[in-house]
């Protein structure tokens, strides 16, 4: 038997990709190997990981890029083929699009509809099949709103071929049914609950708590602070840099605009809360006390990891385990994610500040449709009172003294003096 000969007993698959796509180990290498069978052919490479965890995840990597990579002839049927078409439409599209569009995409692609389809003549697909790939998509428990993103993709490809003569019509799509997902009202958290957090932040780092391995610190609880003041998304955070934050300040109040690249729909300047300020200040001490210097180009947030979609992943973590100890999920029944945090930035403005949403959309770069919808669907009339409430109110004229002599009354106007009612602006 040759050292190189896979050993039987060491044979592994990746849940949730082909059968063909294998780990192995041989008893000339340390090291896991991956084989994958594509286009009649076996592509071989060693993984350089002895941990089995590390090698299925270059295991994974390894087969998109065997995908996007593929070369196949010019005959006719695997012209058509629909991994070629699917493979050219995403390069060519890999410049114009955003890296989360891009990304979100090409998962869709890879992870279920490449599956389904891989190399089948694309002109070949027909409505019925599509509707069996939403079924099963439907019966993996995915969501309707994911399963119409799908389709989108799968929409997308179809053009992409009609557009090269490579089709001459799509097929009807079926209509995805159900409750989507996204029009579901999104948790925020109450002024109460997110001082809870803050401070279980605070007490987990004085207990030194790791979770999985990283230690929750003080930063999570700036993290925290600056996301609820600055209305950013949590893909803000990947992009965000410390050049990108500018101090203003006029001749009442001192805040931070942010000027970050866009990660989801424009790139507005971003005005913070003034607190931001004295937040983002003691975020710098911070790092100065763990013997950082944060430089211009430095990421604001766990620069450390260069990953930044590990550092996602790792932020997440860290908020759910602070989430936990506080134990407001098991109180209320909410789901609280990152997002929840730029969620309750929105609803502390609409219930305690005296905004328009047009201005609140504006600064955070969103819609007002989009504020109504997700955000405003939590107000009630019992929050939003004290605006209600809040008209000029206008003081009693004083009468003006009598100057006639002949029982003539000269009229004179008084002007009105204006009170507006103040609301309290921020939330540290």
């Amino acid at each position: 038997m040759s050292r190189v000969n896979p050993i039987k007993e060491s044979k592994q698959t990746v849940h949730g990709y082909p059968k063909t796509l294998t780990l192995y180990k041989t008893n000339a290498s340390p090291y896991y190997w991956v084989r994958c069978f594509y286009n009649s052919k076996y592509k071989v490479k060693s993984t350089k990981c002895e941990n089995i965890k590390d090698a299925k995840k270059f295991a994974v990597q390894f087969y998109k890029d065997t995908l996007l990579s593929s070369v196949t002839s010019n005959t006719s049927n695997q012209t058509k083929q629909f991994a070629r078409i699917g493979n050219e439409f995403f390069h060519s599209i890999e410049r114009n699009s955003t890296k989360s569009t891009y990304r979100s995409d090409y998962n869709r692609y890879t992870q279920h509809i490449l599956k389904e389809f891989n190399q089948q003549e694309i002109d070949t697909i027909t409505n019925s099949q599509i509707s069996q790939f939403v079924t099963k998509l439907l019966e993996t428990g995915i969501k309707p709103a994911t399963v119409k993103h799908h389709i989108v993709v799968l929409r997308k490809i179809m053009k992409f071929a009609i557009a090269n003569d490579l089709m001459k019509n799509l097929p009807v799509f079926p209509r995805i049914t159900g409750k989507l997902q996204t029009s579901l009202k999104r948790d925020y958290l109450t002024v109460p609950e997110y001082d809870l957090v803050c401070k279980c932040t605070e007490t987990l780092s004085l207990k030194n708590t790791t979770v999985q391995g990283v230690l929750l610190t003080d930063e999570m609880k700036y993290l925290i602070q600056f996301m609820v003041n600055t209305f950013i998304r949590p893909s803000d955070l990947r992009v965000l840099r410390h050049k990108h934050i500018e101090r203003k300040n006029d001749d009442t109040s001192s805040w931070l605009e942010l000027n970050h690249p866009a990660t989801k729909t424009n790139q507005n300047p971003v005005q913070s809360m003034e607190v931001t300020v004295h937040i983002y200040d003691r975020l710098i001490e911070f790092k100065k006390s763990r013997g950082e210097s944060p430089k211009m180009d430095d990421y604001v947030f766990f620069n450390e990891y260069g990953d930044r979609d590990k550092m996602m992943s790792i932020v997440a973590k860290l908020f759910k385990r602070i989430v936990k100890e506080s134990g407001i999920e098991v109180k209320t029944d909410k789901k609280l994610t990152l997002y929840s945090l730029r969620h309750s930035s929105i609803m502390f403005r609409l219930t305690l500040g005296q905004v328009d949403t047009l201005t609140l959309a504006r600064n955070a770069r969103t819609s007002q449709a989009m504020i109504d919808k997700f955000y405003a669907s939590h107000l009630t009339t019992q929050q939003t009172r004290k605006q209600l409430h809040s008209f000029i109110q206008v003081e009693p004229s004083k009468k003006p003294p009598k100057t006639s002599t002949r029982k003539t009354v000269t009229k004179t106007t008084s002007k009105k003096k204006v009170v507006k009612s103040k609301v309290s602006s921020s939330v540290e």
